[in-house]
C-alpha cells in the first residue's frame, strides 16, 4: 500500500505512532517519519492510524470520488489533455481532472523511470537507511485510466500543432497542456569537479539512493555546501549515522534565507550542539580529487583545507523550463507564466506555481497545492512546525 502525510496538517498529535508502530515514528521531540510504502500486513494498522489522526493528514490510496456531471460538461471541449511532469504537481492534476469528471484521453508524461514518488523522504528516511529509495511511491486513484509515458523527457513544445515533442523523436499531441516540470537540483558549477567519484546531489530517487549507498559505506568526512533544508537535513542525517561532517555556507547562519535570521542563530547552535562542524561566512573554492578522480579535499574562502571523501552540493534547484526554448511561452528562472493570462489567451498551456495552480478551462477549475521539504530530524534542526497554510 502506499501513503503521505500531508505535513502542512500534521500537528503532532501522536496517534498514528501508537495505531502503528512500525509505519510511524516521532522520535523524541521531532517530527513525524514515516514509512510511505509499507507492506499489506500493516494495511489494517495504517487504516486505524488514518481513522485516528483528529487532522486527517494521512492519505492513502483511494477509490475515485463520483464525477461532477457540471464539472464532466465544463470539461467535454477538451478531448486530449496532456500532463509534462509526472511528479507530485502532475499526478495531482490528473487525479483531480478524473475526480471532477474528465473522461477524455489523459496523458503524463516523465522524464524518470518511475511512478511519482515522494520527494521528502529521500533526504530523510533513504538517507538513514529506515526506507529503501523504492518505497516511496505516492498514493494515487484506482480509476486514473492514464497513459504513462515514463523515461521520456520533453525536449520541446510545438504551439501551432498543439505537440509535445519527445526525446526519443516522437510527439504526443493535446487539446489541453499542463506544465508541471518542476526543478532539478542545481549542481556544483565546476563541471570537472562535480563528476568527481564522491560528489553528490541530492534531488531524485536515484540521487537519494546513491549518496545513501556512499554513507552507509561509511566516508571518514563528509563535506555539505550549502546550509538551507537539503543541506541541514543530510547533516542531520549523517550526524545520526555517526559520521563527522562539515557544513559549509556563505549565509551569517542556517536557514536564515528562508526563515531568518533569529531561526538560524537557534538551527545553528543546534546544529553545533549535535556535533556538526558549522562553518558560516564560508564558502567552497575548489573540489579536488586524485588520480582516479575520487574526491579527496576541500579548499575554502578562508584559506583553509579539508580531507573528505564525500560532498554534497546542496546548492537549491534549477526550473526545468528549457524544453520551452522557442514555444512562444515566456520561461525564465522562475518558471514559465502559462497560468492565468497567457493560459487563458491561447486556451492551450498552463502550469502550476510553487504553491498552488489555479487554471480555468471554461469554467472547469482545477487546484493542487505542494508542500515544502522541512529538516526537522535528529535534533540538528529547530523542531517547529510550518503553520498550514490556506490556499486559495
Amino acid at each position: 500500500m502506499r501513503l503521505v502525510v500531508d505535513l502542512t496538517r500534521c500537528q503532532g498529535y501522536g496517534q498514528c505512532a501508537f495505531a502503528a508502530p512500525e509505519v510511524f515514528r516521532m522520535p523524541g521531540d521531532e517530527a513525524l517519519l514515516y514509512e510511505p510504502n509499507p507492506g499489506e500486513e500493516q494495511r489494517e494498522k495504517v487504516l486505524r492510524a488514518a481513522a485516528a489522526c483528529p487532522v486527517r493528514a494521512i492519505v492513502l490510496d483511494y477509490q475515485a470520488q463520483p464525477a461532477d456531471t457540471r464539472a464532466r460538461e465544463a470539461a467535454a471541449g477538451a478531448e486530449r489533455i496532456v500532463v509534462v511532469g509526472a511528479s507530485l504537481a502532475g499526478l495531482r492534476a490528473a487525479d483531480t481532472l478524473r475526480r471532477e469528471g474528465f473522461t477524455g484521453s489523459l496523458t503524463l508524461i516523465g522524464e524518470e523511470p518511475y511512478e511519482p514518488y515522494d520527494r521528502i523522504p529521500l533526504s530523510k528516511h533513504v538517507l538513514t537507511g529506515w526506507v529503501p529509495a523504492q518505497h516511496t511511491a505516492l498514493p494515487r486513484s484506482d480509476a486514473l485510466e492514464a497513459h504513462w509515458l515514463l523515461g521520456q523527457p520533453a525536449v520541446g513544445l510545438d504551439r501551432h500543432t498543439k505537440r509535445v515533442l519527445l526525446a526519443d523523436g516522437s510527439q504526443v499531441a493535446f487539446d489541453r497542456l499542463l506544465i508541471a516540470t518542476g526543478a532539478r537540483a542545481r549542481p556544483w558549477p565546476n563541471a570537472d569537479e562535480a563528476a568527481l567519484d564522491g560528489v553528490h546531489t541530492v534531488r531524485g530517487r536515484d540521487d537519494a539512493a546513491a549518496l545513501r549507498q556512499r554513507l552507509a559505506a561509511g566516508p571518514g568526512h563528509v563535506l555539505v555546501i550549502g546550509a538551507g533544508f537539503i543541506g541541514s537535513e543530510v547533516a542531520s542525517d549523517c550526524r545520526g549515522l555517526g559520521l563527522p561532517v562539515t557544513v559549509v555556507d556563505r549565509g551569517p547562519a542556517p536557514l536564515a534565507g528562508a526563515l531568518g535570521a533569529a531561526v538560524g542563530r537557534v538551527a545553528a547552535e543546534l546544529q553545533r550542539d549535535a556535533g556538526v562542524d558549522l562553518r558560516c561566512g564560508v564558502s567552497v573554492h575548489a573540489l579536488e580529487g586524485d588520480a582516479s578522480g575520487r574526491l579527496r579535499r576541500a579548499r575554502l574562502s578562508d584559506g583553509s583545507t579539508l580531507d573528505v571523501d564525500v560532498a554534497v552540493a546542496a546548492l537549491g534547484g534549477k526550473r526545468n523550463v528549457e524544453w520551452l526554448a522557442g514555444s512562444g511561452l515566456a520561461a525564465g528562472h522562475w518558471g514559465s507564466p502559462a497560468t492565468r493570462g497567457a493560459a487563458r489567451s491561447t486556451s492551450t498551456a498552463w502550469s502550476p506555481t510553487t504553491s498552488s495552480w489555479p487554471a480555468t478551462w471554461h469554467g472547469f477549475r482545477t487546484r493542487s497545492t505542494t508542500t515544502s521539504s522541512w529538516p526537522w530530524s535528529t535534533g540538528v534542526t529547530p523542531s517547529i512546525r510550518p503553520r498550514s497554510r490556506r490556499t486559495t
